[in-house]
């Protein structure tokens, strides 16, 4: 599979592009957590719509709908069925690579006042470069 076809590794690049031109891209009146937050919530999407992509086509699996749970059953939300199914299907790194950016992303969309650290962009970069080293479509 040609992966630079998709629009997962555009994204991928795109994040990469953010990473090195980031204090370029600082708005005025704005310090370094609005792109630190910003390329990690990229890295995080680019690699997660990868894995939803690879469970796709090579294992033939999509997320359930919230509305495809039964009325008796508690839904799960697309994100944690796509970090399970990677844990099911014998991708444990890949699957704590994507729940250790899911973290990531929760922090800097949700808490607006938390401080991003270098260290955590960084490692939000790593953790999307290994989910894209690591699977493979074949």
């Amino acid at each position: 599979m040609k992966i630079f076809k998709y629009p997962q590794f555009h994204l991928y690049l795109l994040t990469l592009n953010f990473l090195n031109r980031k204090y370029e891209l600082i708005p005025k009146n704005c310090d370094e957590r609005c792109i630190n937050a910003t390329i990690i919530n990229r890295a995080y999407y680019s690699a997660y719509l990868l894995c939803v992509l690879w469970l796709e086509d090579v294992k033939r699996f999509k997320p359930l709908k919230s509305w495809d749970f039964g009325e008796n059953e508690k839904p799960i939300s697309e994100y944690k069925q796509v970090r399970n199914a990677l844990y099911n299907y014998n991708k444990k790194k890949i699957g704590s690579n994507l729940t250790k950016l899911f973290n990531l992303r929760r922090k800097a969309d949700y808490n607006p006042f938390s401080e991003i650290t270098p260290k955590e962009v960084n490692d939000a970069i790593d953790y999307m470069k290994n989910i894209f080293n690591d699977l493979k479509f074949e």
